[in-house]
C-alpha cells in the first residue's frame, strides 16, 4: 500500500519536471559546465558565480532526498538517473576542455576546491535546508539562487575533470570528496525537511520522537556519515594551523625584520621550517640568533629557521624598493625558482645530517647567502658544552662540509 504524499501536488509536480534530463536542462547544463571550466582556468569568480546560478544539479538532489522521504519510487528514480547522467556529462565536456586548454596550471579557484573542510560539510547542510524549504514555496525567491552559489555543485565537478585532464590523484580526491559530501547532504537535509513538512501537514497524528531508540539501519546511516566527515575534519585542523602558523610567521617578521626588504617567505609544515629570503646586507649573525631564541615567543617553538641573502638593492624610499623587489620576482622565472627550491632541499637535508653527528645537537639553522658558496649555521645545543667540546664540534662539522663558514651555538631552552 503506498503511503500517503502529504506534500503539496504542484510540488511533487515541479520537482519531477525539474529532475528530468530534458534538452532545455542539457543546453544549460552544457553552459553551466563550460562557464565554470573557463571561470576555474581563468581564476575568474564571476565567472564561477554565474555558472553556480544557471547550473541544473541542485534539483535532481533534491527530488532524490524528498523520494525517499515519502516514499516515491518514480520521483527517486528520476533524480538519481537525471544527477548520473549529468555528472558523466559534466566530466567528459570539463575534462576534454582542460585537455585541450592552453593554460594547464592550477588557478587559485582550482585549488581552492581540492582540501574540503567541515565548513564545506556546514555550507552544504544549511544549504539543502534553505533549498527544500525555497524549492517548497510556490512564489518566486531568492532561496534557491542562494543557495545553488552556497552549496557550489559544479565548480568541484569541473574541478575533478582538471584532475582527469591533468593526471593529478591528489586534485582528484579532494575535488571528488568535496562533491560528494555537496551531494550527500543536500539530499540528507532535502530528506529531512520533506519528512518534516509532512509531519507538520499530517492531522492528528503522533511521530516518534528524537529520543526513540535508534533502529540498526539509523545506526549503520550515522556511522557512515560521521567516516565521511573524518577527512574534512582532519583538513579544517591541518587548514586551522597552517593560518595560526602563517600568522605567527609574519608577526616575527613584522617585529624581528622590520627594518630588512623580505623578498619571500614559506613554511614547510611538514619539516617545520621557515624560509626566508630577504635582501640587504649580509645578516648579522646576533640577529639571527636572537630571532631563533625567540621563536617560541612567537608560538613558533620545533620550527627551524632558514634565512636567504639576495644581493643589496640599491633603493632609496619604500616604494622604489617595493618595485624593485617586484622586478626580480618577476624575472626569476620557473628555473630560478626551481633552484631556489633545491637550495632550500639541500640546505634542510644538511642541516639534519649535522644535527645527527652529535647527540648534543637539538637543532641546526642554517644562514646562507645566495651570491657565495660560504654558509654561516646556528647550533641548537641541549645541554651546554665547555669550550674544547664546542670547538673539537666545529672542526668535526667543517671537515665533513667544507662550504661552512661559521658556526655559532646557542642552548636550548629549558
Amino acid at each position: 500500500m503506498k503511503q500517503k504524499q502529504y506534500l503539496t501536488p504542484e510540488f511533487i509536480n515541479q520537482l519531477t519536471a525539474d529532475s528530468k534530463l530534458n534538452v532545455e536542462n542539457l543546453i544549460i547544463l552544457t553552459c553551466a559546465i563550460f562557464i565554470a571550466s573557463i571561470g576555474l582556468n581563468m581564476n575568474s569568480t564571476a565567472a564561477i558565480i554565474g555558472a553556480m546560478l544557471i547550473s541544473p544539479l541542485m534539483s535532481p538532489l533534491l527530488a532524490i532526498g524528498t523520494g525517499l522521504a515519502i516514499y516515491d519510487t518514480h520521483l527517486i528514480r528520476n533524480g538519481v538517473s537525471t544527477i548520473i547522467m549529468e555528472v558523466v556529462i559534466s566530466l567528459i565536456a570539463s575534462t576534454t576542455y582542460f585537455y585541450f586548454s592552453p593554460l594547464s596550471y592550477a588557478s587559485q579557484e582550482i585549488l581552492a576546491r581540492t582540501s574540503p573542510t567541515i565548513w564545506d560539510v556546514m555550507i552544504a547542510f544549511f544549504g539543502g535546508t534553505a533549498g527544500i524549504i525555497g524549492a517548497s514555496k510556490m512564489k518566486a525567491t531568492n532561496i534557491v539562487p542562494g543557495v545553488a552559489i552556497a552549496t557550489a555543485l559544479m565548480p568541484p565537478l569541473c574541478t575533478v575533470g582538471y584532475s582527469i585532464a591533468s593526471g593529478n590523484l591528489n586534485y582528484f580526491l579532494g575535488s571528488g570528496y568535496l562533491f560528494l559530501i555537496n551531494v550527500i547532504f543536500i539530499i540528507l537535509t532535502a530528506f529531512l525537511g520533506a519528512k518534516i513538512m509532512n509531519w507538520l501537514n499530517e492531522p492528528g497524528q503522533k511521530h516518534p520522537g528524537i529520543l526513540h531508540l535508534p533502529t540498526y539501519k539509523e545506526v549503520l546511516f550515522v556511522a557512515g556519515l560521521l567516516l565521511l566527515l573524518i577527512p574534512s575534519v582532519l583538513s579544517a585542523k591541518q587548514m586551522v594551523q597552517q593560518s595560526i602558523a602563517q600568522n605567527n610567521v609574519h608577526q616575527l617578521i613584522t617585529n624581528e625584520f622590520k627594518d630588512t626588504p623580505i623578498i619571500k617567505e614559506d613554511i614547510n609544515e611538514q619539516t617545520k621550517t621557515i624560509n626566508l629570503t630577504i635582501s640587504g646586507s649580509k645578516a648579522n649573525m646576533k640577529k639571527i640568533k636572537r630571532v631563533k631564541q625567540r621563536l617560541q615567543d612567537y608560538h613558533l617553538s620545533g620550527y627551524s629557521l632558514n634565512v636567504i641573502q639576495v644581493a643589496q638593492l640599491n633603493a632609496s624610499t619604500e616604494a622604489q624598493i617595493d618595485n624593485r623587489i617586484t622586478s626580480i620576482i618577476t624575472q626569476q622565472q620557473q628555473a630560478e625558482k626551481k633552484k631556489h627550491e633545491q637550495q632550500l632541499q639541500k640546505q634542510s637535508k644538511q642541516n639534519k645530517k649535522i644535527a645527527k653527528l652529535s647527540h648534543d645537537i637539538n637543532s641546526v639553522t642554517a644562514v646562507s647567502s645566495s651570491n657565495t658558496k660560504k654558509n654561516s649555521i646556528i647550533i641548537e645545543l641541549n645541554k651546554s658544552l665547555s669550550h674544547d667540546q664546542k670547538e673539537a664540534l666545529i672542526v668535526k662539522i667543517k671537515d665533513k662540509y667544507p662550504n661552512i663558514d661559521k658556526v655559532d651555538f646557542v642552548l636550548k631552552d629549558k
